[in-house]
């Protein structure tokens, strides 16, 4: 005899997922960062990140003494997110430039984070680079991720950029001669990825 079939209904599952995510954003622990961490298996990753993003701001709202903290723990926990579908033996990385005009002046900075293929967090910058346009801060910084992967003898480097112009380049138009230095670095490498991913996602210098 055939064992009945229980049907899970879609606001069944919906609150499945805000108890999960819920629960790592008020009361942080290993345990609750795997319950949300599992369920990439179902999901896209993209789809949990946004859900964590918007139960964080309702928690925010709802709990203003704690605001601050848990939106610090929405950015762990979704750069714990991105790292968690990233190759198994792969090093993870986070890459973001920046350029603004100030008295007739460019000023670019950048950030940047690298997890070892353990999942360690080996760097996080966030530092000024001179004068230069936008893209050329976002090649800079990830040259920067790039370099501190090699330090640290990671051969296997997957970096994520808000960059989506350089993502697309990168894919198409390798030989650009803007590439050139990136072309160098990451022929260091055995294995090397760029995605592009939505910049509430891209948290290189959160702390």
């Amino acid at each position: 005899m055939d064992e009945p079939r229980i049907t899970v209904t879609q606001g069944q599952q919906a609150r499945h997922l805000n108890t999960a995510i819920d629960e790592a954003l008020i009361s942080p622990s290993n345990l609750h960062e795997q319950k949300v961490l599992q369920l990439t298996k179902e999901n896209a990753v993209r789809q949990i990140a946004e859900r964590v993003r918007k139960r964080a701001t309702l928690l925010g709202k709802r709990r203003r003494s704690d605001t601050k903290r848990i939106l610090e723990i929405r950015d762990e926990l979704n750069l714990a997110l991105y790292a968690s579908v990233v190759p198994k033996g792969w090093a993870c990385a986070w890459c973001d430039g920046s350029s603004i005009e100030l008295d007739s002046t460019r000023r670019a900075g950048i950030g940047g984070l690298v997890m070892d293929c353990d999942g360690r967090v080996i760097a996080r910058f966030s530092r000024a680079v001179g004068e230069k346009d936008a893209f050329g801060a976002e090649l800079t910084a990830l040259a920067s991720v790039i370099r501190i992967a090699l330090d640290y003898q990671q051969r296997r480097l997957w970096v994520y950029t808000d960059n989506y112009g350089l993502a697309q380049l990168w894919l198409e138009q390798r030989k650009d001669a803007r590439l050139a230095e990136i072309r160098r670095l990451s022929g260091a490498l055995k294995r090397f990825s760029l995605c592009a991913i939505p910049r509430q996602y891209n948290q290189p210098d959160a702390q």
